[in-house]
């Protein structure tokens, strides 16, 4: 019975420490980038946040509780 193409173990590839220390850093110049593009959209989220948080910080009040309530509304209708 032939069995080494069952057994069949490939070789890891022999490469340079140089070969390695470069693939390494392309792996962490794509995770650079993953975490820049991830941390510019959390900024386009925050943004348009802080803006209205300063618009609020300056209604008054009554208006602030009477929206606060509307609000409250609203998602109970959009659950129903």
């Amino acid at each position: 019975m032939d069995t080494s193409a069952t057994n069949a173990h490939t070789e890891p590839a022999t490469l340079s420490v140089e070969a390695v220390a470069d693939m390494l850093e392309t792996l962490d110049a794509a995770d650079l980038h993953r975490t820049i593009a991830e941390l510019e959209d959390l900024l386009a989220t925050l943004r348009p946040a802080a803006s209205v948080r300063a618009q609020l910080a300056a209604v008054d009040r009554k208006t602030l509780q009477a929206a606060l309530i509307l609000r409250r509304q609203r998602t109970r209708l959009r659950r129903r």
